[in-house]
């Protein structure tokens, strides 16, 4: 069964492409420091992933890795930090139900 993250079916290659291996609970002693910057690369790959960019797509999921691998949920961030952004993101990220 696949993750069902639009950014990962639009990847294609039949993984989920977001999934860092770590369990939610599994963070001991990671700093949870978040540099802004982030956010201005995300925002730079995001028209070039709505015309369905795969390379973009790649790039994306192994920044959502990256931080997850840092104890940080880059759509939780982008709520809190970047609110116009958020919007942006959450279609790619989020499963539908």
């Amino acid at each position: 069964m696949s993750c069902r993250h639009p950014l990962c079916e639009l990847i294609g290659d039949g993984t989920c492409s977001v999934a860092s291996g770590r369990s939610r609970g599994c963070t001991p002693g990671i700093a949870k420091e978040f540099d802004p910057a982030v956010f201005d690369e995300v925002r730079a790959l995001l028209p070039a992933i709505a015309k369905g960019d795969r390379g973009s797509a790649i790039r994306l999921a192994a920044i959502v890795r990256r931080e997850a691998l840092e104890g940080r949920n880059l759509l939780a961030l982008a709520r809190d930090e970047d609110p116009e952004l958020a919007p942006e993101l959450q279609p790619l990220l989020v499963a539908p139900e």
